[in-house]
């Protein structure tokens, strides 16, 4: 197994040795930050954030449970982000990976391992010349999610879109996934503004905490 970074994404490719490989899979798709991993309040600037540093990091409430289900009903999981904060000038490529490297050790103290990660480093405002670029990659754009279907033969009408943000549900609908909100307002801010920016998308289902998402699929 070896771990591959690309100027626009970088994850993690198992090896694949299956003489059912051509079987299409389903999937699971989280986003990362205040989905998977908790968001930080930064009280010098009143804001939430994303992690910038491996003590930051601390994992949602039920994530392990879920994510555990989900394997034993023969989804594929997956981590799909995007992550401008290095070519903003934020963290370093080190830190990015430090912080990476505390996700999958912790996912394996519970024997999870994630099929790929997909993470896009895009951002038209970055303040280093290779990332800063309008992509395909970068959500709610849907390149991140057909890059993992194409690498790994997943059916995308019979996977999942999870995450915080307006951008998750947006990508995932492009992509013909089914999609879950998570909105509560720690993470997603008011409803009523979510909706507003999603205009006539809607997400197939919307919870307010992650244990929701258990009897849903």
């Amino acid at each position: 197994m070896g771990r591959l970074i690309k100027s626009n994404v970088y994850y993690r490719l198992p090896v694949v040795n299956n003489l059912f490989a051509c079987i299409m899979k389903k999937a699971v798709f989280f986003d990362r930050d205040g989905t998977i991993l908790s968001l930080v309040y930064d009280k010098n600037h009143g804001i939430v954030r994303t992690p910038l540093s491996p003590r930051e990091v601390e994992f949602m409430p039920h994530i392990v449970s879920l994510c555990k289900k989900i394997k034993s009903k023969g989804y594929k999981l997956f981590i799909l982000s995007n992550q401008p904060d290095i070519g903003l000038g934020r963290i370093t490529q080190k830190t990015f990976n430090a912080i990476q490297n505390n996700l999958e050790s912790y996912f394996a103290k519970y024997d999870i391992a994630f099929d790929g990660y997909y993470y896009c480093f895009h951002h038209p405002y970055a303040k280093i010349a290779p990332y800063k670029k309008m992509c395909v990659c970068r959500k709610p754009n849907p390149g991140l999610l057909f890059q993992a279907a194409k690498e790994h033969n997943i059916d995308l009408i019979n996977s999942w879109m999870i995450g915080d943000g307006v951008n998750d549900v947006l990508a995932g609908h492009k992509a013909g996934c089914k999609t879950i909100l998570i909105a509560n307002n720690l993470e997603s801010g008011h409803l009523s503004l979510a909706t507003k920016h999603l205009k006539n998308t809607k997400p197939d289902y919307i919870v307010k905490k992650l244990k929701e998402i258990l009897s849903i699929i």
